[in-house]
């Protein structure tokens, strides 16, 4: 079912009325109209005339005013019964508008997630991650509280891993493990490893290619790799064929230049990953969901 949530009126008054005064005309009167639900409104303020003289920060964040009328008009339907997907069309056109917002980014990623379009749900439930952070152009009233990044990250990181292919760990710029303040320290990480081996395949060196620059970003003092199995095959053999699986990774990002220390801890079958709706899934793709290794970073206070 999708999550996306209705903003209420009481966040646009928020934007208009902290600030003494807002100079841009086009800013003003969008924020006025999200305030009194007028969708029609929010993109007529968003017309080349009333932002004359608006820089291009207030251009911007005009059109995600307007951006999320439209959203709070298909969350409103969705409540009622509507169907998420027959908004696709819609929703998608705005976020090219607007460059989002994070709401519309999400809800797409809802409707990737919901006909199985793994990649694509992983790329939209990055950049609405990465979209809640900017803070420029997502400010305070409009973001996500702690509990939904969280959720952003969990699913971004499930559909990488259910992906037929790699996905980045950046959607958009430097790679993070804080974003507003939320600290994302743990990372699952989709590399493959042909069966019942520690041996990178071409698609699982691709993931460690993308983890080291995701590192090499953000560059973290410290991290622990832990390996993960599916429960195929004995205990035994899976404890130690998640440590090889984990030191193989390891050993990649030192040879690359990865320049900090490093841990290896083995997990086998112990910790399955718990996806955010199992009955999503065949046994073979929550199998493949268990397969991974969990980078846990520090990155310094």
């Amino acid at each position: 079912m999708s999550q996306i949530r209705t903003f209420l009126l009481a966040s646009a008054v928020t934007l208009v009325f902290t600030a003494p005064a807002i100079a841009c005309d086009g800013l003003r009167l969008a924020s006025e109209a999200l305030n009194r639900a007028d969708e029609a409104g929010t993109r007529l303020a968003a017309d080349p005339v009333n932002l004359k003289g608006c820089s291009a920060s207030e251009i911007a964040l005009t059109r995600r005013v307007a951006a999320l009328a439209t959203f709070n008009r298909v969350a409103a339907a969705v409540g009622q019964g509507a169907k998420l997907e027959s908004f696709e069309s819609e929703l998608t056109a705005v976020s090219r508008d607007a460059g989002g917002p994070w709401q519309i980014l999400d809800a797409l990623g809802d409707v990737n997630r919901g006909r199985k379009d793994y990649v694509a749900a992983a790329t939209y439930y990055q950049q609405a991650l990465e979209d809640s952070a900017n803070e420029a152009l997502t400010p305070d009233w409009m973001a996500p509280d702690k509990d939904y990044i969280e959720r952003l990250d969990r699913l971004a990181s499930e559909m990488r891993l259910a992906a037929t292919r790699p996905v980045k760990l950046a959607a958009r710029g430097a790679c993070k493990f804080s974003y507003r303040g939320v600290s994302i320290r743990k990372k699952a990480t989709p590399v493959r490893y042909v069966f019942g081996t520690a041996e990178f395949t071409p698609e699982g060196l691709e993931s460690a290619k993308d983890l080291f620059e995701c590192l090499k970003s953000a560059k973290p003092a410290a991290i622990t790799l832990i390996g993960h199995t599916d429960p195929v095959g004995t205990a035994e053999a899976n404890m130690a064929l998640s440590v090889a699986r984990a030191e193989a990774l390891a050993h990649y990002l030192v040879d690359a230049g990865y320049p900090g220390t490093w841990t290896v801890i083995g997990k086998g079958e112990e910790e399955p990953f718990k996806p955010d709706d199992p009955t999503a899934y065949s046994e073979e793709m929550l199998n493949q969901l268990d397969r991974r290794v969990d980078v846990d970073v520090d990155v310094g206070k």
